[in-house]
This record gives C-alpha cells, structure tokens and sequence, in this order.
C-alpha cells in the first residue's frame, strides 16, 4: 500500500520582511532596531522549521499505512477521523448551547501553528459564528508532550483557569504569550484576571485536570490525528454528550477554507428537521 503522509501544518510559510533603509534618514539606534527585529524573524523561522522536522520525524516513527475505519468519513487530503463519537460535554465551549453546528478545536498551547491559528483566523470566527451563535465551539486537549515540554503544564493552566470560570481568557493569554509557558507566568496570567491566586495555585500543583487532558489526548490517537490544530465540524444534537464528525480541517488553513465548511455545513443544518 502506498504511505501516505499528513503535513497536519500545511505547508510552512517563512515570512520575508523587505525593508528600504536610506542611512541618511535612519539613526543608529533605527538601523540596530531593525536588526534586531530582523534577527527576531529569522530566529522565529528557524523554530517553526525545527518544530516541524521534530514532527515529521514523530510521523515516522509513529504512522504506517493506515487504512480508512469502517464507515468513517473524510474530505480529500485530509485524516478521517477514526472514532465514532466524540466527547464534548464537560469540555470548555462557547457560542450558542443550542447550535445544531459543532466546531472542535483540537490544540496545543506550545504549538506555533496553533498560534498562528489563533492570531489571523479564531478571531473572525469568534466574530462571525460564536458571538452570532450560529455554532457551538468546544476545545479539546492536545499536548504534543515528545516536542513541546511545556504544554501540558499551560492545558492544566487553562483548565484550572476554567474552575473560576476564565477558561476562555486564560485561553487567549496562553496563546499571546507562548513564550512564556511557566507556572510563575500561568498565575500572574491568574491575578490579572480576577482569580483567586491561591486556589489557583492549588490546583496548578494538583493532577485534578490530568485525566481529563488524557482523555482528549487518547481520543485524538485513536482517531488517526498527529498533530495540531486540527479542527472537527459536526451536525450534531446539541443536547447530546458526544458528537459524529461531519468534516475536518488540518491545520492553519486560513478563514476562507473554515468559512466555506462552517457555511456549507449550517446549511446543510437549517434544512434538516430541528431536534426535539
């Protein structure tokens, strides 16, 4: 069988900042500013290019050729997702508790493309279908622990953030400030927000969030996902615990790609019977 493999990232864009100096007009502290942010450029590059190789190493080793489950169902050129139902209740969500559209992210908060996701595309959707409440977004768990060391420890972080009910905030100061992934960052994250310190503390140091974060972990394994962010579309009851994949997008695909599914979907949506 031919071996097939999943560039979960797409493809990586190395960003080319051209710059027109005249020295005449530039001071010196000018022109070592724009070293600098041009040696912060090529730095970020080279990590998103060894992040990637340590995953496609991972592949490797891990993936063989993996024939299609019975009755699961994917778009050309992308994974299908392996499992049957997957779980959203108890997961952190947002957006309308009755949308019949459900969206899964499945992410990594040490992930460089899950930052970039979330930087040029999560707040358009946010704008246009989670605030109109035209869908259900739910987050599922994703650590890749054998390259990004950090990551866990930032799920249980945001996890814990949830428990005083400022998951989503915890959510989007992770992900602002990814390099800075450490308990000491994760409560100071915690006092700017409101949350009692303390209790905040106590649960960072706990396993209280550990089982939960494996679950979503094994669910992704089992359904043939290898990377992130991979984001699962289901027409679903939105009463119900679990959920079947309608789609799925792989990767940092841009907001054309996730509003040509989410629109396609909600119609598909709005023409069935509604859900008594």
């Amino acid at each position: 069988m031919k071996r097939h493999w999943i560039s979960f990232a797409g493809s990586l864009a190395l960003a080319c900042v051209c710059a027109s100096v005249t020295t005449s007009a530039q001071s010196p502290a000018d022109i070592e500013a724009l070293r600098a942010e041009m040696a912060a450029l090529r730095a970020a590059q080279e990590s998103m290019a060894k992040d990637l190789e340590a995953v496609k190493q991972l592949l490797q080793q891990a993936m063989g050729p993996r024939p299609a489950p019975a009755g699961a169902a994917a778009a050309p050129g992308m994974p299908s997702a392996g499992v049957s139902a997957l779980r959203v209740a108890g997961r952190p969500m947002k957006g309308s508790p009755r949308a019949r559209l459900t969206f899964i992210e499945y992410s990594d908060y040490e992930c460089p493309f899950c930052a970039q996701y979330f930087a040029q595309v999560y707040p358009q959707i946010n704008r246009d279908y989670v605030q109109t409440n035209k869908i259900r977004y739910v987050f599922k768990n994703y650590p890749i622990e054998q390259i990004h060391s950090r990551a866990f420890r930032a799920h249980v972080a945001a996890a814990c953030a949830g428990d005083q009910s400022r998951f989503w905030e915890m959510h989007d100061k992770l992900f602002a400030d990814q390099k800075g992934l450490s308990n000491d960052r994760y409560v100071e994250h915690a006092r700017e927000l409101g949350l009692d310190a303390a209790k905040f503390r106590t649960c960072l140091d706990s396993a209280a969030h550990e089982p939960m974060i494996r679950e979503d972990i094994d669910e992704a394994v089992r359904g043939g996902v290898r990377g992130t962010p991979v984001f699962v579309l289901a027409i679903a009851d939105p009463k119900a615990d679990t959920v079947t994949p309608s789609r799925v997008i792989v990767g940092a695909q841009p907001y054309e790609a996730f509003k040509e599914a989410i629109d396609s979907l909600l119609a598909q949506a709005n023409a069935q019977p509604p859900v008594r």
